[in-house]
């Protein structure tokens, strides 16, 4: 008889219990992870599907949506969500091996999951699958998963830094060779005490890049990103002296590191510290037994920023990224859209949290 469970992140200890019978898994997964992206209008849940010693498990956020315009505008009855992956990457994973038998408990988890949002009146839902576990492919009944870009990643099993560095690109190569005898060191620092450099770097170089207002994270987030568990989180620096030139946040959670977060002086970029930055991060995770360091991908799909990071793995196909679609009330989500003028909102997902029709005066459209 199959059944689940609902589990939010108060209650890590049995989540990451489940958590940690999962065949493949990550930090992205952990109750840590989730509550960083808590607020008054999100709460973490960890979906459990259960089939005797068979599980599927997925963690999202569960995010108000009945404060929005256009939910008012419709009058709908009592509160509505809509479900999310937060930034970095997750979906349903399963401690079942890949087969007949994971495939069907698939199927069975798509159902009941289908009906509990109905129920708890889920309008929308949308995954960051997994490269590493390539869970975008199992099959899940209405979930459209598209291709959204490409990550890069470097293989530290090669067993040496010489080896590293012969699978790196010609410019890559050149670069930390140079940078071996620039003036500066690379020093593995905790987060936690590092906080305020590391964010002025990150602003400024979002600053620089004109970046999307999505990656401006709060000093906050960065701050609760540093209360992660002993061995989960690294700040990598590049020093000048004692002054940080480039800075880089990296995940940790066994066999797997991510690059996440990082921030450079644009007075230094000459030098491209970064890249002696990442090999850096690679040797250590080489030396203290990781084996991918997932350096993820660009801004906008296989941009400047991807090929820069495929550079320092010339050897290896980058990894597929999906992102997983789905609308539980179609009919509804129509009279939503009927509201907005959305012929400049592009492929955004759903609609009606584009930012620019957060503050657009739906009712000049709905009377039109």
């Amino acid at each position: 008889m199959s059944n689940f469970i609902i589990l939010n992140s108060s209650l890590s200890e049995e989540w990451d219990a489940y958590l940690i019978q999962m065949d493949k898994k990550d930090i992205y997964f952990s109750a840590e992870f989730f509550r960083m992206f808590e607020d008054d209008l999100q709460q973490a849940e960890l979906f459990v599907f259960k089939q005797g010693e068979k599980l599927i498990i997925y963690p999202y956020l569960l995010r108000s949506i009945s404060h929005l315009p256009a939910l008012i505008q419709l009058g709908l009855e009592g509160e509505w969500y809509d479900i999310s992956t937060p930034y970095g990457y997750g979906g349903p994973i399963s401690n079942v091996p890949i087969g007949a038998e994971r495939s069907e408990l698939y199927r069975q988890f798509s159902e009941t999951f289908t009906d509990y949002c109905r129920e708890k009146r889920i309008m929308t839902e949308f995954v960051r699958f997994h490269p590493f576990i390539g869970n975008a492919t199992e099959a899940q009944n209405g979930l459209t998963a598209e291709l959204n870009r490409n990550t890069a990643y470097i293989d530290l099993t090669v067993g040496s830094e010489s080896a590293l560095i012969q699978n790196y690109g010609g410019n890559h190569k050149r670069n930390i060779r140079k940078l071996k005898s620039a003036p500066f060191t690379i020093r593995k620092s905790e987060l936690k005490d590092r906080i305020e450099s590391f964010t002025e770097l990150y602003y400024g170089t979002l600053d620089d890049l004109q970046a999307d207002p999505f990656y401006y994270f709060p000093q906050k987030f960065i701050e609760d990103t540093s209360l992660l568990p002993e061995g989960r989180v690294a700040l990598f620096e590049a020093m000048d002296g004692e002054k940080a030139v480039a800075a880089s946040i990296v995940l940790l959670d066994r066999p797997w590191m991510h690059y996440h977060l990082c921030g450079w002086d644009r007075a230094y970029l000459q030098w491209s510290p970064t890249k002696l930055l990442i090999h850096s991060a690679a040797v250590w995770g080489m030396e203290n037994g990781y084996e991918k360091f997932h350096l993820g991908g660009g801004y906008a799909g296989n941009d400047a920023l991807f090929q820069f990071k495929l550079k320092f793995a010339t050897q290896l196909e980058p990894l597929d990224y999906y992102l997983g679609k789905r609308i539980f009330f179609p009919e509804v989500y129509e009279r939503i859209m009927s509201l907005y003028d959305s012929g400049g909102a592009g492929n955004y997902f759903p609609l009606y949290r584009h930012p620019s029709f957060l503050n657009q005066n739906i009712m000049d459209h709905a009377l039109k």
